[in-house]
């Protein structure tokens, strides 16, 4: 998985364990272990309470797939991401296939709450209006007394910008562009969100974005999370193959 979300393919890293470890295994063998895993560590995470600032970017971005027959903007799916300003934690991804409707946005915004377990104090988005909806019936935003601020960057960008959540995206661009699309987005954005939160590790502060939450993973990061989330046996998925891939 280190490697995988690193950069290579999953034919080089075949080729890597068979030149430096003498490991024969299949391409095919290490996608399913990297999809399952992925699986198994992020229903772990979501169980975790991150220490966040209160303040989240949301913004929506298009991931290349496999599907469609190529017709304009078929072969590309939304990703949306809810990221904690300070700590740049990763509150949510969803895939929403084609649509950026108002239940989206609502089912993008109720996945941050479940992983944060506390309403934010203020929402930055961008123009897309079934943001504000979406946050509206998140979090009951009636009336005059609302019980989270939603900025939208529209005719604010002197004061206020979405760049943490458009920083991420690049990441996120850069890992899928070498891939030429792939056919299950959701369960590589759940591994992709695992690597990001727990793994990977900021230029300047030397620390992940869930170290900078008050969440310490000890030793090897990967071995930690898949760990800890084995021992929370009604957390793991059953493997959609006949043979269990090995630990």
């Amino acid at each position: 998985m280190d490697c995988y979300y690193k950069g290579l393919s999953y034919r080089d890293i075949s080729d890597q364990f068979k030149q430096f470890y003498g490991l024969e295994l299949s391409h095919e063998t290490i996608r399913q272990w990297v999809l399952h895993f992925g699986k198994v560590m992020e229903r772990y995470a979501k169980t975790l309470t991150p220490q966040t600032s209160g303040t989240w970017n949301a913004d929506e971005t298009m991931i290349r797939t496999k599907k469609g027959n190529r017709r304009i903007g078929a072969d590309y799916e939304y990703v949306w991401n809810v990221v904690d300003h300070d700590t740049k934690f990763l509150l949510a991804s969803i895939n929403s296939g084609h649509a950026r409707g108002i239940k989206d946005a609502k089912i993008v915004m109720q996945e941050a709450l479940q992983q944060n377990k506390q309403n934010p104090e203020h929402i930055i988005t961008d123009r897309l209006p079934s943001y504000q909806e979406g946050i509206r019936k998140t979090f009951k935003n009636w009336g005059a007394e609302r019980k989270v601020k939603h900025t939208s960057i529209v005719g604010h960008r002197k004061q206020i910008n979405n760049n943490v959540a458009e920083n991420h995206h690049t990441h996120q661009k850069e890992f899928h562009k070498v891939r030429r699309g792939v056919n299950e987005v959701q369960s590589y954005q759940d591994g992709f969100k695992v690597f990001h939160n727990f793994v990977r590790k900021g230029v300047k502060d030397k620390l992940t974005p869930a170290e900078r939450c008050g969440i310490d993973m000890k030793g090897n990061r990967w071995e930690t999370m898949l760990l800890n989330s084995l021992k929370v046996p009604q957390l793991t998925p059953k493997p959609e193959t006949t043979k269990s891939p090995a630990v």
